[in-house]
């Protein structure tokens, strides 16, 4: 049996979590494959991040930026700091995009536990530069501060997090009960019954730079109960593909996808339908060779769906 209590990430006010059980229908352990944690010492990533939002009432906005990711030794209790390093920032239209970014703590199991304390960087030098009160500035340092651990997990969860000690049997398709929050209104939504429809596949190529077949790519989509891509009137939908190494779940990339279709009407008013599409992908690049400037670009291209 797999739990997947730990919520894989969501980019979006619009956010959901997952509480469910997979039963594997009693199949023997040679059937199944088992997600299993186990980033080496001293791992060491460079990543590339972008953002591509496309909405049918605005210009289409991109970001990206590039940073290393390292690993550093367990401690006394056995966690690991998790930091994040040389940040290059090439497209933030996003106010999110310049703010700090938090070195995580990790427990031996793989799970997050939480953030170092800030130091001195961009977020807190800005509020240094404000006329606040000190009951004040405290408020927003700790609102800072939650949004930056929220933002760790939440990445890490999508990669690591709520996979470990998953088994799975390859190419069988499982549906696990959930809920996903959809738009009632421009700034309101309500948790809906959902499903997640999960398959693992073994035997992929890693990356383009690491063509080996020795990857496994999850695929999982989140829907409403009842509703598919062709549905009518409001609607939400949320799709992750992560290809790993089963072995230790070091990723080489993750994507997701939100998509949204929000009744922007008042009641009593003709529906007035408008979509939003946000994908958010991670590249990583493992190893010495693991050095600013050579990840290249995601293909936003390749993005899917579209909003017209």
């Amino acid at each position: 049996m797999a739990s997947f209590a730990r919520p894989w990430l969501v980019i979006t006010v619009l956010s959901s979590s997952v509480m469910g059980c997979a039963t594997m229908g009693g199949l023997l352990s040679r059937d199944l494959v088992s997600l299993r944690y186990g980033w080496p010492e001293q791992s060491i990533m460079r990543v590339v991040h972008t953002v591509d939002v496309r909405t049918d009432w605005s210009d289409r906005r991109t970001a990206q930026r590039r940073f290393t990711l390292t690993l550093g030794p367990a401690d006394a209790q056995g966690a690991r700091r998790l930091g994040i390093h040389d940040v290059e920032v090439t497209e933030a239209p996003f106010p999110a995009f310049v703010e700090p970014l938090a070195t995580s703590i990790i427990d031996a199991q793989g799970d997050f536990q939480g953030i170092d304390s800030l130091e001195d960087g961009p977020g807190l030098e800005l509020l240094d530069a404000l006329p606040l009160s000190p009951r004040k500035k405290a408020q927003m340092t700790k609102a800072l501060t939650n949004g930056l651990e929220r933002d760790a997990r939440d990445r890490w969860n999508q990669w690591v997090g709520s996979w470990h000690d998953g088994r799975f049997k390859p190419g069988k398709l499982e549906v696990i009960e959930s809920t996903i929050a959809v738009g009632t209104g421009r700034k309101s939504s309500e948790e809906v019954p959902a499903e997640d429809r999960q398959q693992l596949d073994v035997g992929v190529p890693c990356s383009d730079s690491v063509p080996e077949p020795k990857c496994a790519r999850l695929h999982v989509v989140r829907e409403p109960v009842g509703q598919k891509d062709d549905t009518q009137g409001r609607y939400a939908r949320l799709e992750l593909e992560l290809v790993t190494d089963p072995s230790t779940l070091l990723p080489y990339s993750s994507r997701l996808i939100r998509m949204d279709r929000v009744n922007w009407a008042a009641e009593g008013e003709s529906p007035d339908y408008h979509e939003a599409v946000h994908v958010e992908q991670y590249t990583f690049l493992h190893g010495v060779e693991a050095v600013p400037g050579q990840v290249a670009a995601a293909d936003f291209g390749q993005l899917l769906p579209t909003v017209k």
